[in-house]
């Protein structure tokens, strides 16, 4: 042990002779002329001997940590978390400032202003805090708050977060308010969100959730009945209105008791924790490839005047690429034309793509390869590899062995299937059927691979069709024709891409089927509206057939006019 701790030591174990009364003020003025010895006189070693030496004897000690004396020890633990960060955090502001950091350089800046320093002494803190961490439990929560500051400055995302998450906030020891638990709930989510950790992040967001409708003025009134009813589910919470008065009973109490033991938290705005939070949601939904929830969330962000117009435009480019990455189908239609109604999104980069997208034209390549520069890597991100089928490793052979590229059966990127999607639906706009073997060369897949993604989006209901699924084992290609039910915008407001509803046939025969006693032909699902739609297309199969049958009559017709014409010429010119 260095003199300076052996000096101070001893100092400490005299104080312990005083009584209660004058303890403390002892202890604060003993910690605080440590604090503040420049780093010339006090390297960082002797400072964190000192300070253990503190925590042993001021705040630790029998004396000072078990019955009467206990109050003696929570304040003096108290008054070495509180120096410490106001020292700090005053030469932190020193040092941004230029001028006065000339007049710094002499080694005048005390260690504890160095910010391992700083975290090493916190740690240590509550390393010997940990056994008596019950006795402790609020002092606790402020130097773990403390330290995950700092380690969220140093960008240490995960370990701050790591630190917050031993906050003990529903212990039974202390009263927390939900402001209080929704500020580190949201915090947490946010750290946990920079060190690229979703899933977790996700869970914390749904505990914020439970309470955020308990914290007056944190959420919109369009939220906050959506937000009380998802935690009325899952917690069986009590209504608004009692809660908004147990939130604010809870939080004076919490004031009260932070205000007896000398601590003071610094609460943040609701407003601003229910933006943080919002926010906090739309990235969680983005980083989970939610992209149709991400891009409705973006864009609500980016309309809230109380965010910089810059963090705004952001927000806004976000819900369109999110929006354009969604599933295809009436959703991504209506939130399509959402953005597409917003007077800002002409001055975004992504400006050309999503209008495509909106008119259902086709995504080539190059476009596609100029959209994903402006992706996040979660945006890009590889799929998981489709295992393939007997059939489609047949076709893969049979073009190999022509010669021909290899074919794949699967989308390889998360950008990739939106595309694939995009183009089928495209199609869909474009033909009224199509062969399995012709979207494949128009989607870059297999026809096997183009037929596992058209299943798919029907049987989701985002792409009205059906699939007559040829036997064409002679050429192995994949036969089979993909049939698009007739997709016509209705409404004024259904104008984009993808919006795709199946035939409406009116009980009334508006479209030439019988009504009253005339019974349609029911679907495999029995209902009347399938069995309307079966019957249309079969009429609309036999107008094909007849057409076709009277051009052919037409074709016969002439041949057998031009041979009578000439055999009649021929025996004119025997006769002659």
């Amino acid at each position: 042990m260095s003199s300076t701790s052996e000096s101070f030591t001893a100092r400490l174990q005299h104080v312990a002779t005083q009584p209660n009364a004058s303890r403390l003020a002892t202890y604060e003025r003993l910690i605080s002329e440590l604090l503040q010895q420049p780093s010339s006189e006090l390297n960082r070693e002797d400072l964190l001997g000192a300070a253990s030496a503190y925590l042993r004897y001021a705040v630790f000690s029998e004396q000072n940590s078990t019955g009467g004396g206990l109050v003696i020890g929570r304040q003096a633990l108290t008054v070495l978390e509180q120096h410490a960060g106001r020292i700090a955090e005053g030469y932190e502001s020193r040092r941004r400032d230029k001028d006065r950091m000339q007049d710094d350089e002499d080694g005048g800046i005390p260690a504890i202003a160095d910010r391992d320093t700083r975290r090493q002494l916190l740690e240590n803190a509550l390393d010997q805090l940990q056994p008596r961490v019950i006795s402790f439990e609020e002092q606790a929560s402020s130097l773990r708050m403390q330290l995950a500051s700092l380690l969220e400055a140093e960008e240490d995302w995960n370990e701050a977060a790591r630190v917050l998450l031993a906050v003990p906030l529903d212990s039974g020891h202390r009263n927390v308010s939900d402001h209080l638990k929704l500020s580190i709930y949201v915090r947490i989510v946010r750290l946990l969100l920079e060190g690229d950790d979703p899933v977790a992040a996700d869970m914390y967001l749904k505990r914020a959730s439970m309470i955020i409708h308990n914290v007056p003025g944190a959420l919109p009134s369009q939220y906050r009945q959506q937000q009380q009813e998802e935690g009325q589910a899952a917690a069986g919470s009590a209504p608004s209105s009692t809660a908004g008065e147990d939130a604010q009973g809870d939080a004076q109490e919490a004031g009260t008791g932070a205000a007896a033991s000398g601590l003071k938290y610094r609460l943040e705005d609701p407003k601003l924790l229910g933006l943080q939070y919002r926010l906090s949601q739309a990235r969680v939904y983005d980083s989970q490839r939610r992209f149709s929830k991400a891009a409705i969330r973006y864009h609500e962000l980016s309309y809230v005047a109380e965010i910089d117009e810059d963090d705004r435009a952001m927000m806004l480019s976000a819900a369109v690429t999110a929006a354009i990455l969604s599933p295809a189908g009436p959703q991504r239609a209506r939130t399509l034309a959402m953005l597409m109604r917003d007077e800002r999104a002409p001055s975004l980069p992504q400006y050309t793509i999503l209008s495509k997208v909106f008119l259902d034209r086709v995504i080539r390549p190059d476009e596609i390869a100029s959209f994903e520069k402006l992706l996040s890597p979660h945006q890009i991100a590889e799929l998981a590899p489709a295992s393939a089928s007997g059939t489609s490793m047949a076709a893969t052979t049979t073009e190999g062995a022509r010669g021909n590229k290899s074919i794949r059966h699967a989308p390889s990127t998360v950008l990739d299937r939106a595309m694939i999607e995009h183009n089928v639906l495209s199609a869909s706009r474009l033909y009224d059927n199509i062969t399995l073997a012709g979207l494949g060369a128009l989607v870059d897949l297999s026809p096997t691979g183009a037929e596992d993604i058209a299943r798919r989006m029907i049987m989701q209901g985002r792409l009205k069709g059906w699939i007559d699924q040829v036997d064409d084992s002679s050429t192995r290609s994949g036969g089979g024709v993909l049939f698009f039910i007739d997709q016509e915008r209705r409404g004024e407001g259904e104008t984009t891409a993808g919006g795709l509803e199946a035939t409406k046939v009116e009980s009334s025969g508006g479209d030439g089927s019988a009504s009253g006693g005339a019974t349609a032909e029911s679907g495999p699902g029995g209902s009347a509206g399938t069995g309307d739609v079966d019957t249309k297309w079969t009429r609309r199969w036999d107008q094909q057939i007849a057409q076709v049958t009277r051009a052919l009559e037409d074709v016969c017709q002439r041949i057998n006019q031009i041979s009578a014409a000439s055999i009649l010429s021929t025996a004119k010119g025997i006769v002659a």
